[in-house]
């Protein structure tokens, strides 16, 4: 649960980069990538956490594009990169399941009179055994 608040967390924290961008920030790019963290958010919320790294594939895709072009200053593309990362990061560790541990393995006591003891209050008898003859 504490890493769904931190992906949830982080998402908004893009969202409010993104939206926070510079004038000299291409509108449509803007809108593009808060619409992208949107759908990550919303697929992480709903703890479909494979669509949420697939959309955040397409983030980066849209990332990347926006640094090969120029539309983002160094900075901001930056502060977005590490966003994906720690997302990317909470939401592998959320798709892969947990293993299931190991059941503790149950150790009966020993029963008095088994094996190979002589029974309490019984002697052994003579003439049993090995003969010497």
């Amino acid at each position: 649960m504490k890493r769904m608040l931190t992906v949830l967390f982080v998402t908004a924290l893009l969202v409010a980069g993104c939206a926070s961008a510079p004038a000299t920030v291409d509108t449509d790019l803007s809108t593009g990538l808060q619409a992208g963290v949107v759908e990550v958010a919303e697929a992480a919320a709903a703890g479909d956490y494979e669509a949420g790294l697939a959309q955040l594939d397409e983030l980066q895709n849209a990332l990347d594009a926006a640094i090969a072009d120029g539309a983002l200053t160094a900075s901001k593309a930056a502060s977005i990169q590490a966003a994906i990362d720690a997302v990317r990061a909470d939401l592998t560790d959320l798709a892969t399941p947990e293993p299931e541990p190991d059941p503790e393995p149950t150790v009966e006591p020993e029963k008095p009179g088994k094996g190979n003891e002589p029974k309490p209050g019984k002697p052994e008898k003579p003439g049993k055994g090995n003969k010497d003859n």
